[in-house]
């Protein structure tokens, strides 16, 4: 899939259907795409086809927000089967885009997610994280003001007793910059975090482009429980994802 433009707007998706061969496909069916932003709460974007030229679909699309976003592409092909791809991009504002070209966001970030269970009788706090995978960690959360998604440091994250903390989409997460190499779907990363009380954990995470369902991947360690681990796929360098910019 290609996309005309990367800014906040209207845009139009280009999608290439072909064989094993690599040749297109004349009737490849019909395309139906859904986007959604990683913050929770946002409305999805639809958008269907029922024909395709040269086995090239192109269907306006309209990026609501800056942000990354997830465009999950089913194909239904004549007889009857359903294909589904998803895709990753990285939409900009005007202003994001203006700080790249001063030099700003030239390497690739990702981030991780997860849950946090405190069963002790005390507050945990957790002030630090770091990672073989990226050159710099560090807490965020989202914030959205005036339809705009932007991000703010977090010094620690605390997790009372007996409460739950969540770091998902649209919320706390944990970003990674300065990535040393590809996360790709299906791979893994390892994260270590560290209390104020000088304990840490090393916690591995499964890459995937989103958590369809509940992972059964609850580790405890300490008075702590680790579940729901799971990290963005980026590239270490550029802005290119598994889409790239079309003519």
């Amino acid at each position: 899939m290609s996309v005309s433009d990367k800014l906040v707007g209207e845009t139009r998706l280009l999608l290439r259907v072909s064989d094993r061969d690599g040749k297109a496909v004349s009737n490849p069916g019909t395309l139906s795409l859904r986007g959604d932003m990683d913050h929770a709460g946002m409305a999805p974007v639809l958008a269907e086809a029922e024909r395709a030229v040269d086995g090239v679909f192109s269907l306006p699309f309209e990026w609501t927000m800056a942000g990354g976003w997830i465009v999950e592409a089913t194909l239904t092909l004549p007889n009857g089967e359903v294909a589904v791809e998803t895709f990753q991009f990285e939409i900009l504002s005007e202003a994001m885009e203006a700080d790249m070209d001063h030099g700003a966001m030239t390497e690739e970030s990702s981030a991780v997610y997860l849950s946090i269970r405190n069963r002790g009788e005390s507050e945990v706090t957790i002030v630090s994280a770091d990672s073989a995978a990226a050159n710099e960690v560090a807490f965020h959360r989202t914030v959205v003001e005036d339809d705009m998604a932007r991000m703010e440091a977090v010094d620690s994250l605390r997790i009372s007793a007996g409460e739950t903390v969540d770091l998902a989409p649209g919320g706390l997460h944990i970003m990674l910059t300065g990535l040393t190499a590809d996360l790709t779907p299906g791979g893994a990363l390892t994260l270590r975090l560290e209390c104020d009380s000088g304990e840490v954990y090393d916690l591995d995470f499964s890459v995937m482009n989103m958590m369809m369902s509940e992972l059964d991947d609850a580790v405890e360690i300490g008075n702590l429980v680790f579940s729901k681990r799971w990290a963005r796929p980026a590239k270490a360098r550029g802005m290119n994802m598994r889409a790239t910019p079309g003519s």
